[in-house]
């Protein structure tokens, strides 16, 4: 049996037009299963819509933890700064670039006893 091809793409050129006119669906009976066919578009369409939504809420997440991170190491560095400030040796200088006569104790306080 030899293969005619100018049959073969005379069933494709005339399948290709039934389909452009709509009658291809008509022909192998789409319209029994319209209903059907509506519900599989719709149901892979919100399954699109939420697949899209689930990647931008990630990508917000991880932008958001390197925001998260950068404010983190922030943090660090301005309590470092906060504990420098605080130490004594630092106090003391501070006191004399002011002019101030104030001086770190040299002896411990000692603690009055109500009576």
């Amino acid at each position: 049996m030899k293969i005619r091809w100018k049959e073969v793409w005379q069933a494709i050129r005339n399948g290709l037009k039934a389909m452009r006119k709509g009658e291809f669906l008509l022909s192998i009976g789409a319209h029994k299963y319209y209903l059907h066919i509506l519900y599989l578009f719709l149901l892979a369409w919100i399954s699109i819509l939420l697949s899209l939504k689930v990647d931008k809420t990630l990508t917000r997440v991880e932008q958001n933890k390197v925001v998260l991170h950068d404010l983190e190491i922030y943090h660090a560095e301005k309590e470092a700064e906060l504990v420098k400030l605080h130490s004594a040796s630092t106090t003391e200088k501070r006191l004399r670039q002011l002019g101030s006569s104030v001086t770190l104790p040299e002896k411990p306080a000692v603690q009055i006893e109500r009576k």
